[in-house]
């Protein structure tokens, strides 16, 4: 095992660990808002319209999945959705 598994077993990853890491996961959205960007300002203007378009699809997927997260990781918003179920449940049995 590397130190560099060893550490992310142990759950030590250092703060370039984690930038490596998401460097890693993102290269792909980095490359799709950087390439159009770097050749808006070497070759012509309008590429940047194609940087900003890809920026702002990456920025709104981003909120979505973060928001998804926090949706699923929010105890009060589970115990509402929880005490919502169960009220339906009753008024299910109640109509029936």
């Amino acid at each position: 095992m590397t130190e560099l598994e060893r550490r992310a077993v142990a759950g030590e990853a250092t703060r370039t660990d984690r930038v490596v890491s998401w460097i890693g996961w993102h290269i792909g959205e980095l490359t799709a808002v950087g390439l159009p960007l770097l050749l808006a300002v070497a070759i012509t203007w309008w590429l940047l319209g194609v940087a900003v378009l890809a920026g702002g699809l990456w920025i709104a997927r981003e909120v979505h999945r973060a928001r998804q997260r926090h949706a699923t990781t929010n105890p009060r918003k589970q115990k509402q959705e929880r005490e919502h179920a169960r009220q339906g449940a009753r008024g299910e049995e109640a109509s029936a």
